[in-house]
């Protein structure tokens, strides 16, 4: 699965209005959305850039005769978690989708049937085609501990943050505007996601200014059918023609949407000496 993409910035002051004239545009009532993301990263850390060019010592004239092999990269990759407000209230969320809220005597929804979402998006393609085109998958996990199921698959908790805002569909365009949020001050070292949700209240835009993302992509099953990315392509430009004046979409550095692993070098230690070197003797 492959997804297109457009991008726009959305002032706090303007959400409301933008909000309005998308919903005229797609004839229908925004949804709202409220998600929670866990991020992963696999449990071994990534190699060194070009470390695979240097193995063999001795035997690089025989190399020269074979393919090198590729060093694969590694990615962060996501659980995300559909909520709705009313599940931060005081109910008790735990990896696996079950609510403690009975026990707890929270008042809240019960999250029970918020099942997880394992998500993976590649980096997005080379090239300037008008819009940002990556490889993305999602798979329902329909049962079970999803955080067992991550760490089983070789990675470990890394962090978590919330998604906010509503979504619309314009033809075979889905529409998000959002923003993304996290709990304030510095977070405790964890190894697994939060047993319990915070209040909503308490979660703060990472963005101080409190704007908001407007998304816009569209999902192709085969890019191998001829014409198909074109079509999505202007379709995407389509409505970015309709929207110039109100949000201004555009195709971000690629690098920003980067989602491999980065390669941290080793701090190099200085060996502290054994002995004491002898003092020089003035003549």
């Amino acid at each position: 699965m492959h997804e297109l993409l457009l991008f726009g910035q959305v002032p706090r002051s303007r959400h409301e209005q933008v909000l309005k004239v998308l919903a005229g545009i797609a004839a229908m009532q925004p949804q709202r959305v409220v998600e929670r993301h866990v991020v992963y990263k696999p449990q071994r850390e990534p190699e060194e850039p070009g470390s695979n060019l240097r193995r063999g010592g001795s035997q690089g004239v025989a190399q020269k005769q074979t393919k090198q092999t590729v060093a694969k990269d590694l990615y962060f990759t996501q659980l995300v978690q559909s909520l709705s407000e009313t599940d931060f209230t005081s109910d008790k969320s735990t990896p696996n989708g079950a609510s403690n809220s009975k026990a707890e005597g929270g008042a809240g929804r019960s999250t029970s049937t918020s099942k997880w979402t394992f998500q993976f998006h590649d980096v997005p393609d080379t090239g300037d085609k008008g819009a940002t085109v990556r490889m993305t998958s999602s798979t329902d996990i329909v049962e079970g501990d999803a955080h067992a199921y991550m760490v089983a698959l070789g990675n470990n908790y890394v962090s978590e943050y919330y998604l906010e805002g509503h979504r619309l569909v314009h033809k075979d365009i889905v529409i998000l505007l959002h923003r993304i949020l996290q709990e304030p001050g510095v977070r405790p070292m964890q190894t697994s996601p939060k047993s319990s949700l915070p209040t909503f209240d308490s979660l703060k835009p990472l963005d101080p200014s409190g704007g908001y993302i407007l998304q816009t992509s569209i999902r192709v099953q085969d890019l191998g059918r001829p014409g198909i990315l074109d079509m999505g392509i202007e379709e995407l430009k389509g409505f970015k023609n309709l929207m110039k004046g109100c949000v201004e979409l555009d195709v971000p550095d690629r690098l920003l949407l980067d989602t491999r692993v980065k390669y941290q070098p080793k701090p190099f230690v200085v060996p502290r000496p054994t002995t004491t070197p002898a003092q020089a003797t003035p003549r």
